[in-house]
């Protein structure tokens, strides 16, 4: 049974029973299905979650801003990340107050969801993968950094897949400059370009 609703079970099934590290709450991917264009983040934040739908953040909006401008608009598109749940830290102060933030997911947390995410871009069977950051870089190509590869299609055997490494739209939040900002747009111009494949 490889559809939504038992991806949704396994997800829910991973997240109860996963006792390792914090965690805080799970979601599903969004989107049509099947889909041309499957986009795969790292993981849910807070804003996710409470609205229980991928890339709503303020990561969201830029990425949306992006699509729009290359024509895309996001009905079109699947969105899921490459861990389902939100991985988070809990933080308590001296007077005792408990402070919750996002963390990275951790490499064993990324394969608890292998199945998952396989599972999703076989039943989405899109023409073109779009990572975005490190985590799903990582996830689904043999790269180590998005760095290396950002901008350029490839083609996963493996999943007999092309996938295009892009920057995560957070970045634009952590690096300010011109430059990198030239190159994220660029990147987007040449995802215009390979969609076309």
């Amino acid at each position: 049974m490889n559809d939504l609703e038992s991806i949704k079970l396994k997800i829910k099934t991973i997240t109860e029973n996963y006792k390792d590290d914090f965690t805080g709450g799970w979601i599903t991917g969004g989107g049509p299905i099947p889909a041309d264009i499957l986009f795969v983040g790292e993981a849910p934040g807070k804003t996710e979650i409470e609205k229980q739908q991928p890339f709503v953040g303020m990561a969201g909006k830029t990425f949306e801003k992006y699509l729009n401008l290359i024509g895309v608009s996001r009905k079109d598109i699947r969105i899921t990340n490459a861990c389902s749940f939100r991985p988070i830290k809990k933080k308590i102060s001296s007077s005792g107050k408990v402070s919750i933030s996002n963390r990275p997911p951790k490499e064993s947390e990324l394969a608890l969801f292998k199945e998952v995410l396989d599972d999703e871009i076989s039943l989405v069977n899109p023409k073109i993968i779009v990572t975005l950051g490190n985590i799903p870089l990582k996830r689904l190509t043999s790269f180590k950094t998005i760095g290396q590869c950002h901008g350029q299609l490839y083609f996963n055997v493996e999943l007999a897949k092309h996938v295009f490494p892009m920057y995560h739209p957070s970045s634009l939040t952590y690096n300010r400059s011109d430059e990198f900002l030239k190159i994220y747009e660029d990147d987007w111009q040449k995802l215009k370009q390979a969609l076309r494949i």
